[in-house]
């Protein structure tokens, strides 16, 4: 069964059967117009002229008979005398036309000349018996070799193509694991002695090369970028404990807000490298409290709005632990309050948590249908106007969180009204 109706071999058996109807149709149309030509034309016109020779020799002969052959009758009615002519052929008028005969049509012509008046009777049946073995029969046979060729042809273009057939196969057939491109078994097709897939195997292996030096590079920037983004947070760290055993601070609400945001900027330089790495390792997976970690937000981004006219309501319609690594769930929830802030100069924002999932819902500029069709493309922001500080990777993020473990999620927004993103977590995954 063909899974692609697109695909190379599928189009070849398409342009086989076409080539075999309009073969078909051209010969049916042949044959008709054939029929056409000899039972309109040339039969006419040769009983038009046998007629007028019977005249012509009847004017020179008064006793000249009428023609009578093997496949032509003939009746000739004198003065109105019909008692020797079939009686169905009596209101007959002149012409050319076909007529009942003791259960037969055949071609009849009537002509008048004087008082008299010809009936040509054309027995038609021995000469389709001569026609279909002096014309059908040699038809049928170029018939088929017009079929046989096209099959041929058909398995040549099948033969040209399998090549290419079998290297998309196994392209398609390849996955990427862990970072690592798969080695693909193309010998087979490199010892085919055809120049179009030499070229395609040939660029085919240049660019997997060139994309497993990409990935090389990327694992080596990846490596980097983590030692140098961990090093300033723990001279950050450093410098928070000395300030902390110089000033006496260590229970001073700030400074437990400074270190825990360095803890979430470890949390996500991880996690963020782990999506670009897209490797199979995934964080540890623990129970987390949703609605804890709402109020740990909350808490976390209070000063960066503080100056903002917005109220922050937590609807908490039941307790919600879901397994899942810890950091990524924070990094979700922030990007998603983050973004909830930064679209609200004023009004409210809602936080609710039911059995399944959370919302994070505002009162800001919303979106319109467009903008929320784009709201996951990297750097894209929603609202054009917005002076506030932003790349536009945060819904990006969180769209690629969501995927990674296969959490539902979904954006309802409208211009001028706000908007609500709601994240629904498996049944797998929620503590009972």
């Amino acid at each position: 069964m063909l899974k692609n109706k697109s695909t190379l071999q599928a189009k070849l058996v398409k342009v086989f059967l076409i080539q075999v109807l309009l073969i078909s149709l051209v010969t049916v149309g042949g044959i008709y117009a054939a029929k056409i030509m000899v039972e309109d034309v040339l039969v006419r016109q040769a009983l038009e002229g046998e007629a007028q020779h019977f005249w012509e020799m009847r004017e020179k002969d008064p006793d000249f008979p009428p023609p009578d052959t093997m496949n032509l009758k003939t009746y000739l009615v004198t003065d109105g005398d019909y008692s020797s002519l079939p009686k169905e052929l009596v209101p007959l008028s002149p012409g050319y036309q076909r007529a009942g005969l003791n259960q037969e049509t055949p071609i009849l012509y009537i002509e008048d000349k004087g008082n008299s008046r010809l009936y040509l009777i054309f027995d038609e049946v021995k000469v389709s018996r001569l026609a279909l073995l002096f014309g059908i029969l040699p038809l049928a046979g170029v018939l088929v070799v017009l079929y046989i060729l096209a099959w041929i042809a058909y398995r040549q273009s099948h033969k040209a193509v399998s090549p290419i057939v079998k290297l998309a196969k196994s392209v398609r057939q390849a996955e990427i694991k862990d970072g690592s491109l798969p080695d693909l078994d193309l010998q087979e097709l490199r010892d085919i002695p055809d120049d179009e897939v030499s070229s395609l195997v040939g660029a085919l292996d240049q660019f997997t090369q060139r994309l497993e030096l990409f990935i090389d590079r990327e694992r080596h920037f990846t490596r980097d970028a983590s030692h140098e983004l961990r090093t300033p947070i723990a001279v950050l760290r450093s410098a928070m404990e000395l300030l902390e055993r110089r000033y006496d601070v260590a229970n001073d609400k700030t400074m437990r807000r400074v270190y825990r945001t360095l803890y979430d900027m470890e949390a996500l330089i991880e996690t963020l490298l782990i999506l670009a790495r897209e490797e199979k390792a995934v964080l540890p997976v623990q129970d987390v409290d949703i609605n804890a970690m709402a109020l740990k937000q909350l808490d976390t981004l209070e000063t960066l709005f503080q100056d903002k006219s917005i109220t922050v309501d937590i609807d908490e319609q039941a307790k919600l632990v879901v397994k899942a690594p810890e950091a990524v769930v924070s990094i979700l929830m922030s990007n998603l309050l983050r973004n909830a802030f930064n679209y609200t100069p004023k009004g409210h924002v809602i936080i609710k948590i039911w059995q399944q999932g959370f919302s994070v819902a505002d009162s800001g500029v919303g979106m319109s249908e467009q903008q929320v069709k784009n709201v996951f493309e990297p750097f894209y922001r929603g609202e054009r106007d917005n002076n506030e500080k932003g790349y536009g990777l945060g819904m990006t993020i969180v769209k690629r969180l969501c995927n990674r473990y296969f959490w539902h999620l979904r954006i309802t927004s409208e211009i001028g009204k706000g908007t609500e993103v709601s994240v629904h977590f498996p049944k797998s995954q929620i503590e009972s």
